[in-house]
């Protein structure tokens, strides 16, 4: 009997278990990235960790429709015989029949086409439901008001040049303004809620505000990036958004430090990463993350700053601790550049920091952009020591860096 492992315990998994061939093959565990989820039963099976058992199996079947990053993950492995893994969604692998006495063929094709039916349904409803508001801001017709959004250059220079603060308001924002849960990082409250309401609808000089450039044509995003924004934006969220913007005021995109990943064109990705980074050339700052965060770590994104500081705070739910958070900070020099990156718990920080005299941008998902564009693989993919937030939960794996760990000054808990 073959010794089977199947990666991944979301509702594909459990898809993929009656193709298995019970008669060769005995299934031995599932295999998830979340250290919370290890020990646990799914379908009536163990959920184990990949390193338990990476000498003792004889093939895996990754069920994750969007396997790529599993993929990578396993070609940084060492002695990791890719032969003996299976991706189920990719429609190459049920050709080899080295696979036959693994899956069931029939089956297989079976799964495999009810899957695209359902992604295809999905994608032609967002597409149909969009394509109105698209094809009015391609062609310039009247009939619906959208957010002025301004030019990143010019973002970029009244940072630099005027010494202008900028937060970012992306979909978890608006859900908490809302009243619903937001991002995965950030537990709701009423008093957040409140606080994204003010910055929001701040005027505050030296505040620039971003938001998504996500109302009309969505041409220059990779087609999957595009699609997730057709399905998050229907008619009552475009609703809500209207209802908090002011219709006169110049925005600027939020997706300026994202340099790679959103967009279609990626052969410009390095032109637009030179461009944030005027932004702290030859500057003290002082980054403000959470403690698995760990922004510029291991790369050169932060290579032109002359010196750099950090306050770590919890990775998640920041905005429980944020007045110890803010009190740290305010024993900085005003001097310095303060880069946040604390999800949602960034727009007040950054708001009142402002108004306290300092600088202060929330550059986000900077770093995680960042990384994805170094490993070139076109896909998000897991980055073993670094909190990975649109990445199913992972476990993450310590920093050795002397030079990452001597810049911390304090750290909040």
């Amino acid at each position: 009997m073959k010794k089977v492992y199947i990666w991944g315990t979301g509702k594909y998994g459990r898809k993929v278990l009656p193709a298995v061939r019970t008669e060769y093959c005995s299934i031995e565990g599932f295999i998830d990235n979340d250290p919370s989820k290890y020990g646990k039963v799914y379908s009536g099976i163990e959920i184990v960790p990949f390193r338990e058992i990476m000498d003792d199996y004889d093939y895996i079947v990754i069920s994750v429709v969007k396997y790529h990053g599993i993929l990578y993950q396993l070609k940084k492995e060492k002695d990791i015989d890719l032969s003996k893994v299976i991706i189920f969604f990719d429609e190459s692998y049920y050709e080899n029949p080295q696979y036959g006495n693994i899956l069931d063929e029939l089956k297989w094709r079976i799964i495999l086409l009810e899957e695209k039916v359902e992604r295809l349904e999905r994608t032609l409803e967002f597409r149909f439901n969009n394509i109105g508001y698209e094809i009015i801001d391609k062609y310039r017709k009247e009939g619906y008001q959208y957010p002025r959004i301004g030019d990143t250059e010019e973002a970029v220079n009244k940072i630099v040049k005027e010494r202008c603060s900028f937060v970012r308001f992306g979909d978890g924002e608006f859900e908490i303004m809302a009243g619903k849960e937001g991002p995965i990082f950030q537990k709701y409250s009423h008093n957040l809620a409140k606080r994204l309401l003010e910055v929001i609808s701040s005027e505050e000089d030296r505040l620039l505000i971003g938001i998504a450039n996500n109302y009309g044509n969505l041409d220059v995003y990779d087609e999957e990036i595009a699609d997730g924004i057709r399905s998050y934006m229907r008619d009552e969220i475009r609703e809500f958004h209207r209802s908090v913007l002011q219709k006169d005021r110049v925005y600027y995109d939020a997706y300026m430090f994202k340099s790679y990943f959103p967009y279609k064109n990626r052969k410009d990705t390095w032109k637009r990463v030179n461009m944030v980074k005027r932004i702290w050339d030859k500057r003290d700052i002082l980054i403000v993350e959470g403690d698995k965060t760990r922004t510029g770590c291991g790369n050169d994104l932060f290579d032109n700053a002359k010196t750099i500081k950090r306050v770590l705070a919890p990775t998640q739910n920041a905005f429980d601790k944020y007045d110890e958070i803010l009190h740290a900070i305010l024993r900085i020099d005003k001097s310095s550049l303060i880069l946040v990156i604390l999800g949602s718990a960034a727009k007040p920080l950054v708001y009142d920091l402002t108004r306290k005299g300092y600088q202060a941008v929330d550059v986000g998902q900077i770093d995680m952009d960042y990384e994805w564009y170094l490993a070139g693989e076109g896909h998000k993919v897991p980055i073993s020591n670094k909190y990975v937030s649109q990445l199913p939960p992972a476990e993450i794996f310590d920093v050795t860096d002397e030079q990452y760990r001597n810049q911390i000054i304090m750290q909040i808990k």
